[in-house]
């Protein structure tokens, strides 16, 4: 899936020269990969397996110290490593069945959350912590948007910036992520999303939208009375605060959208009635559908989790911010090329990828890379016809309206509480508190 000659073709688009040594970019980028998909995550962990493949290959050894591949990290663009996940997730896209999709059309689920890093002074300069935190007390935080593939679950961009500030919300990020969507394609996204101006700027680009109400507005006609839902006619709201009036201006002053209601009573949902807007109004399309393609959104949250529970993205590890941006497309290109074998698993069982269990398919995975890669050449396709077989076996569970308290049954263990920056609690006058 991630070839030797992919990875140059990237190398040479952004004009990376490099020397003969033994931390090439492409071993490097595999070094990564591997590290970001073990358990451990050390970068001592990442060259013990280098050096292990060296001895199994008969190549000469290098030294276990980390600093080589640190620097060989340190040396890869950022670039490079976006545009082989974003190229991974867009060819996955490509070959996908048209059973995958809906109605023959890509559909992409906008949503946000947020990672932490380690509190050093060049991530707390980009990413502040919290302004609610004490200082030294708290961990830099940035806010993330991602762009995810419906039909096979992979991440098509990201996007990131500080936790708060002007400029920092999810529909900001999701502006900056428009490139990456096509004319055609449809954009699922919860209520956040409902606005006016984004809603407009998607249409003209030839993209639908689907998103839960937020709010009824004030001033909106029915234009068309339909069993399964209205059309309606949006009245431009008005300016907001940081937008110019020349920017105001270009945008229509009336909005045709469609709004459909939702039935989710007999589902056990935590929202029972609802409504849901979209700028799909294709009379072949009904309510209905419309309606059960919102309650697939959760799958985007389902997603998020994979990628920051099962993937360990959600405490980062790098102390720069131009690392962490590395450490971030690392794991978003090792989720996509996980992603692309559970679609292969699926596709050669008679099911579709949303049916796979991710977790699952990266146990699968890390069981069976060192036995393949151990392997003779002639000998690797069973053994990856038998990974392949397992990752389909796995399956996820048929949870319709699943709901669940937010809350934990297990209680943490105690202990104190950090009240003051580390380097305070240290000195002799306050060891005492610490005891």
């Amino acid at each position: 899936m991630l070839t030797e000659a992919s990875i140059l073709d990237v190398l040479n688009e952004h004009g990376v020269k490099y020397r003969d040594r033994v931390f090439s970019p492409v071993t490097t980028i595999w070094g990564f990969l591997s590290q970001v998909l073990s358990e451990d995550h050390s970068c001592r962990d990442a060259v013990s397996r280098i050096i292990a493949h060296r001895a199994a290959s008969g190549a000469t050894l290098c030294s276990p110290n980390t600093a080589s591949y640190c620097n060989a990290r340190g040396r890869l663009l950022t670039g490079v490593l976006s545009t082989l996940a974003r190229r991974t997730a867009q060819q996955l896209q490509v070959s996908a069945a048209d059973e995958w999709k809906w109605n023959g059309r890509s559909v992409y689920i906008a949503d946000g959350s947020h990672v932490s890093m380690p509190d050093t002074p060049e991530n707390q300069a980009s990413y502040p912590q919290p302004p609610t935190q004490e200082p030294g007390l708290g961990f830099p935080l940035a806010r993330i948007t991602v762009l995810l593939s419906l039909a096979t679950g992979a991440c098509h961009d990201l996007a990131i910036a500080p936790y708060e500030g002007k400029g920092t919300g999810e529909t900001t990020l999701l502006r900056a992520m428009y490139g990456s969507l096509k004319p055609g394609d449809v954009v699922l996204v919860d209520a956040l999303f409902d606005n006016y101006f984004l809603i407009c700027e998607l249409r003209d680009r030839g993209i639908d939208l689907v998103a839960r109400a937020q709010y009824q507005r004030v001033g909106s006609q029915t234009a068309e009375s339909r069993p399964d839902g209205d059309v309606l006619v949006w009245q431009r709201p008005n300016k907001p605060r940081g937008m110019t009036g020349e920017q105001y201006r270009s945008y229509p002053k009336t909005l045709l959208m469609r709004q459909v209601a939702v039935d989710a009573r007999d589902r056990n949902n935590r929202a029972e009635q609802f409504h849901v807007i979209t700028t799909i109004l294709d009379v072949s399309i009904d309510g209905r559908r419309i309606g059960d393609l919102y309650e697939r959104r959760w799958e985007g949250e389902v997603d998020i989790r994979s990628i920051k529970s099962t993937m360990q993205t959600d405490i980062l590890r790098c102390k720069t911010p131009e690392m962490v941006h590395k450490e971030i497309w690392a794991h978003l290109l090792a989720y996509n090329l996980l992603r692309t074998a559970m679609a292969v698993a699926a596709s050669e069982n008679g099911i579709e990828p949303r049916q796979v269990s991710f977790k699952g398919a990266k146990q699968a995975l890390t069981a069976f890379a060192p036995k393949i890669e151990a392997a003779r050449p002639e000998d690797r396709a069973v053994l990856i016809d038998a990974m392949l077989r397992t990752m389909a076996y796995h399956r996820v569970g048929d949870r319709p309206g699943r709901w669940e308290p937010r809350a934990r049954k297990r209680r943490p263990k105690p202990g104190a509480r950090l009240t003051q920056p580390r380097a305070t609690a240290k000195l002799p006058q306050n060891r005492s508190k610490w005891y």
